[in-house]
Formats: C-alpha cells, structure tokens, sequence
C-alpha cells in the first residue's frame, strides 16, 4: 500500500501537483453568476419508487463574480424523454434541492514552490434530496441548467454566455428493475503540468454489478447571461457547445497524442502544449445490463494546463537481504523530477513502535523480528519543492498462520490447514496422503487415517519446515438430519437453503429419495402458508418456519418403491435474525374479497367493478390483491402467480375453493407469499355495507329446491317460502336461503 503526501506542492496522483485546502467566505446570494466549471447528477433507488438524487456542482472561486454563488435552492428539471416536464412529479415538475454549506469547500493552489501561469480555485458542494418516480414508458431525464462558464477556456465558442446543462437518463428498465446509477470516480486534479502527459483513472463504480462503457461527449448548453437560473429548466433535447477551431471531440486539449478514454477502463490519457491554458471536458457512462441500456451519466469539468518548474515524484525499491535474525532489507531510491533535479533524501522506518532514519540514497535497515513497516521517504528538488511516498507492507519469514496445530475430523471428512501465506515463498507438503495438492500453499487434508503433515517454504534465501496433525475418527451421522444455510440477498430478503447435514450440500426435492415442508408462521407481513418442495426459499428476515425432511433409502436388490423403503423424517424450526436490508424491507400486500374484514381493516380503495364479496353469500366472488396502501396493484409491474394459474391482480373463485387460494408475487430478488382466510366477522353487524349486486344468489349452478326466510334487522319476520323482492318496503333485510347442500346469509337493499 502506497499513499503521497503533501510537501511545498502537494500530489494527487503520482505525477500531478495538488493543493491546499481552505474554507471559503461566504458571499451574498444573486441570481446572476458566471464560471461554473463542472458537475454530474446521480440518482440512488431506495425501493418503492423513492429515489435519492444528487447533484454535485463546482465553480471557480477566484474568478468569479460575487453572485455566482450556489443555488439556495437548486432546481431540477424531470421530464419524460420527449422532453416534456412531468408537472406532476415533485413541485411541479421539479426537484427544488436545499444548499448544504457546511459540506463546501475550496481547493486551491498557490504558484509558491515550481509553477507558473496563476493561481486556481475550485469551490465545491453536493445536493441531496429525495423524488418518487413511478414506473413510467421511456423513463426519465433529470437536468439541471447554469449559467455560465470561464470567459478563459479556449476550446469553445463565447464561453462567458455559455451555460452548463447536467442529466442524467434513467430508463423504464432501470425503474423496472429499481437501479442506481453508477458512482463516478473522484475528479481529476484542478490543474495540469504543461508538456506532460495526462493519466486519469476515472473508472465508476456501480453497486448491481452491471457493465459501464464510458466515452468523451460534448458538453450540453443551458441557460444564459439573460436567464443564468432558469425555474424549471428546459427540457431535452440540448444543444451542444460549439468548439473553436482546431478543436474538436477528437482533440480537445491540444498535445500528441490526443486526449481519449479506454471505453473498458475509464482511463483518461493524452498529453498537454507548453501553455497556460484552461479546457472544458466531458465524458459518458453508459451502463448496460443483459445488453440494455439503463442509464446515461455525463460530467464536465475544467482542466487548467500550468507551466511546472519543479514536481518530483518520491519512489523506491525495497528488496530483503536474508531472512536470519535480524532480518534485513535494502532500499533502492528511484526518485525523480522531470523539470528540476533530487538534492536530498529522509527516510524514516517505523517496525513494532520503534523508528530508525536515514538521509543516504539507497540506504539498509535492520529489524530483530517479523511485522508490520512503515516507510516513508520525503524528496527535496534544487527548486525546493518536496513530495513524499509511503509504503506500508509485512516483514515476513513466510512461516504459515495456521487454523490449528492439531485437529480431529470424521473419516471422510475434510479440513482446511493454512489460514494465511506469504505469497512470495513456495510451500511443498508430505506425505500427500489425503491432500488436495502437494506444492500450494492451501491445501486441504482428508487422509484416511491419522497423520502428520510437514510443510517446506523457501524463497530463495528463506527456507523453513513446520508441522500440523490430522486425526481421524469414526462418526455416525443421521442420515435424514439437515441443516440450515442462509444468506442476506441484495433487496433484503434471505435465502434460506437446506442442505445435508453429511456432505454438506443443498437437498434436491426433484429425487424421488427426497421431499422437502416449509411451514412457514404468520407474520406483520404475510399469514400463514406452506411449501413443499423448494429449496432454496426466500422468506422475510424475522420470518419463523419449521422444515420438515423426508428421505428414502432401499437397500440394495430392493424395487425402489414405497413399500420397500427405510423411511426417516427429520425436522428443523427456526426465526431469521439476519439484520438484511433493503427495497424488499417495504414489500408488503394485502389478500381481501370487498367488505371483508381485510377491506375493513386496511381501508382498501377497492374498484366498484371488482366488488363481489365472500361475506354476502353470492355463488361467485372476488379475491384482489392490494399494496399497504390500498392500492389495486398492477400486474403489469409485478409477477403475480395465483394458485388458480392466473397472473392477474384479482381472481373470481366458486363456492368454498378459497380454502386453497394461494398467490406468489416477485419483483427481482423481492417475493412475497399469501394465502386467503375468509374473514367476515364485522361484515354483517356494519351499518355502512353498500351491497352492489341487487340480485339474490341462485343454488351455485345446482338447480335444486330452495327456501327463504326474510327477517328485518330487529329479528321480526317479513317473508318465508320465496323471495320477493318487490313486495319489500325500501329498507335493509336479512335473507336466508338453505338449498339441498348449504344455508347462507346476505344483506339485501330493498330501494
């Protein structure tokens, strides 16, 4: 591990001087402002259409006029991908985000020690705030518009009435699928030596695994010295800057070889002119998944070329003279400066507490042991500029940490026997009994009987032997038992497999020899349900289950069927505790018929057309599914598989058949299970029951004998025999009706 440290210039890579770091005075705010000189807009999913947004924004804090401070608030722009603003959506259409000032900063360089060409100041902030967006065709485009850039840049056209426009593209896939968009790499260095080449490491990360192609673009044009903040701003598409001859895409700094990105890589290299001089810069990354494109990113930023007297580079070699005690290394110094030359050296060695220093160049360094050092070497120029290095690394005689010394394992089992190495030594084991190689350094041991292994390692000059026993016994293991492995998946649910408790591997259900019962407990999530061969299974962390394991052995010559099988059953209970979080954390539904208790209970915004409840004795009936709040959901975002077969958000059942009604619903790693209990206890007391069919059920396609019996609520009889509707008086009534196979109960209106 090696890290630079600041000396009269500072780096930050290992060719690039850096800068000092200051706080800046706060200025009055204005609308009119000039010299912004990048940013980038990002987006986070946070489950349930949430997304947090990000806009991180810099200017020039030296040139700058006084009112180009930053936006309190910021406004961002979210438009469909025609270009149209989704008035609907966060304030009318836009993101209005708040100015964090504590999280401001300048970085500045000064031209005190080897450059030349003016000082530069970069001052910085990041915008934090929240949005909802739904699952929309096309997906989004979120901007942000301000005015304006550097009157100095010398690659585009009329900079000072240039503004700046930052996006960032989210597709329906990437809201499908609730992605983020990629977390781009640090900016580059606020300036650049003259005649040097240019190496940036620009490479993003992206948290779902996806694939990123990064390209150069074009900076997007936005607002302008008559409307430097526009509220909203406009929509896409944008124009693009226009750069001044002879600068274009391919060549936008000048210098041999030109600038260009590693489409793979995200390597930004090419080579500065011998000039003062200030650049605009932009680059993409486009992230794909499967060959879908999710999301787009862009971020410009300024590059300022000086000219450099002086930047060394510290650097060394370390090599190890022998590994007797005490152990000894020599340093090798490779230090350098392109512009200037090296007149001095401090070398300062930090080994368990104790520090030792040295000013020759290639100095040797004693250590009575084995551990950790720290060596740092501070380099001065004839300018009297200085840079330092740092290398933190393990003095090592190779010997092999161990998991044990001695260890007892079953026949047939295996072990593990090293822990950790030293990679530079090569380690050969004997006798080979048993192991999973001979010359590695981690092997694994099972022998059939008890032995003892001996490890050689050598490096060349180092050489060693050690010793780890191994001893066998006999163990009986139920053959039916099984154990539980679980692990967090991304959206947080919790993968729970159940494996052989013998060989250590996941049960198959689909083997004739094996089947599998989940029980799983009601929970604030889901009710009760079963499942029978599965494995694995993905329940809620918190969720409790108990598994019950059937396995089948024949003995040899024996028909495998049924009647000739040992039989044993094993079962296993237990509650996640897992602490796994994320989007599938708020994955939650409802299963409810109209007015049943479950309606009652979530207060259901339940369709008038699906309305055919389980309470009110009707032959048919409705059972929908709702999300926590109370919405019908809609199967177009969701993979619902009813039990019925039906994928839809509602299925219409007969008769008793709920009893069995079962749903599964997915959406990525997320996947919630139900099961409908009839429950209508309040149904029939409820002063507020809205019967929407007027009609009497029929004998449920039996045309059997009917009989009825009306009642007013008080009790008091009103009709027997037949129905008759149309002799009631308007009012509530309670009909009963008994057919050859059942009796029910409903509430009919009479108007």
């Amino acid at each position: 591990m090696a890290t630079h440290s600041v000396g009269s210039i500072c780096k930050c890579c290992s060719v690039w001087p850096l800068l000092r770091m200051m706080l800046a005075w706060s200025l009055p705010w204005s609308l009119m402002a000039t010299h912004i000189v990048g940013g980038d807009l990002r987006y986070r999913c946070l489950g349930n259409d949430r997304y947090e947004i990000a806009l991180h924004l810099r200017r020039d804090c030296l040139n700058g006029s006084p009112g180009a401070q930053f936006d309190q608030p910021a406004s961002v722009g979210i438009f469909d991908r025609q270009g149209r603003l989704q008035a609907h959506l966060g304030n009318a259409g836009r993101l209005l985000m708040s100015f964090r000032r504590d999280d401001t900063l300048n970085e500045l360089i000064f031209k005190n020690c080897g450059i030349a060409g003016g000082d530069v100041c970069v001052h910085a902030t990041t915008y934090v705030d929240t949005l909802v967006l739904p699952q929309s065709p096309g997906g989004y485009v979120l901007s942000y518009q301000r005015c304006c850039r550097n009157y100095t840049i010398r690659n585009i056209e009329d900079p000072l009435s240039a503004g700046a426009t930052y996006t960032v593209e989210i597709s329906d896939a990437a809201l499908a699928g609730c992605n983020s968009s990629p977390e781009l790499g640090p900016y580059p260095p606020i300036y650049l030596c003259g005649d040097y080449p240019v190496d940036f490491d620009l490479r993003a990360k992206d948290a779902e695994g996806d694939s990123l192609v990064y390209r150069l673009c074009t900076p997007y044009l936005g607002a302008n010295t008559t409307i430097p903040r526009p509220d909203p701003p406009s929509g896409p598409p944008y124009d693009l800057v226009r750069f001044i001859v002879p600068y274009q895409l391919d060549d936008l700094i000048g210098g041999t070889p030109s600038l260009a990105m590693d489409p793979s890589s995200g390597r930004l290299t090419g080579y500065t002119t011998p000039e003062v001089a200030q650049y605009l810069v932009a680059y993409c990354v486009e992230e794909y998944r499967d060959g879908e494109l999710l999301s787009v990113s862009r971020r410009d930023f300024q590059v300022n070329v000086r000219l450099c007297l002086s930047v060394p580079e510290a650097g060394f070699l370390v090599d190890r003279v022998d590994c007797s005690r005490p152990l000894r290394i020599q340093c090798t110094n490779t230090s350098s400066d392109r512009f200037s030359n090296i007149i001095s050296s401090l070398w300062t060695v930090v080994h368990n507490g104790a520090t030792q220093r040295a000013f020759s160049a290639h100095p040797e360094f004693e250590f009575p042991d084995t551990g950790w050092v720290s060596l740092s070497l501070i380099v001065r120029s004839a300018a009297g500029c200085s840079d330092t290095l740092v290398q933190t690394f393990q003095l090592s005689d190779g010997k092999p940490e161990f998991y044990f010394r001695s260890d007892t394992i079953c026949l047939g089992d295996s072990t593990e026997l090293v822990k950790t190495y030293d990679p530079a030594f090569q380690y050969r084991w004997e006798p080979s009994d048993g192991l999973s190689c001979v010359i590695c350094p981690q092997p694994k041991a099972g022998p059939s009987r008890s032995t003892r292994y001996y490890v050689h390692r050598s490096d060349g000059q180092c050489t060693g032997t050690d010793t780890v026993d191994v001893f066998i016994q006999t163990c009986y293991i139920d053959r039916c038992a099984a154990l539980i492995e679980t692990r967090c998946l991304p959206g947080g649910m919790v993968e729970v497999t159940a494996v052989d408790a013998g060989t250590g591997l996941p049960l198959v259900p689909a083997l004739r020899n094996t089947e599998l019962f989940w029980d799983v407990k009601t929970s604030p999530r889901h009710p009760t349900y079963a499942v029978q061969q599965q494995n694995p299974l993905l329940l809620f962390d918190g969720d409790s289950f108990s598994l019950t394991v059937k396995r089948y052995f024949w003995k040899a010559g024996l028909p495998k069927t049924i009647e000739f099988a040992d039989i044993c059953t094993h079962r296993v209970s237990q509650t996640l505790k897992l602490d796994c979080t994320g989007p599938c954390d708020e994955f939650n539904f409802v299963l409810s018929s109209c007015h049943d208790d479950y309606d009652r209970a979530w207060d259901l915004n339940y369709p008038a057309s699906l309305c055919e409840t389980i309470c009110g004795g009707a032959c048919t009936y409705i059972v929908a599914l709702f999300d926590a709040n109370g919405q019908l959901v809609d199967p177009t975002l969701y993979d619902i598989r009813w039990s019925t077969g039906s994928r839809d958000s509602w299925v219409r059942l007969m008769g008793p058949y709920h009893n069995t009604l079962r749903v599964e619903v997915r959406k990525g790693d997320c996947i919630w299970r139900g099961r409908y209990w009839k429950a209508c206890e309040n149904y029939p007391g409820s002063g507020n029951i809205v019967i929407r069919d007027r009609v009497p059920p029929g004998d449920c396609g039996q045309n059997l004998q009917q009989s009825w019996l009306v009642t007013s609520p008080d009790g008091r009889v009103v009709q027997t025999g037949t129905f008759r509707p149309e002799s009631l008086a308007p009012g509530i009534y309670w009909v009963h009706v008994s057919g050859a196979k059942y009796k029910q109960t409903f509430v009919y209106i009479a108007d």
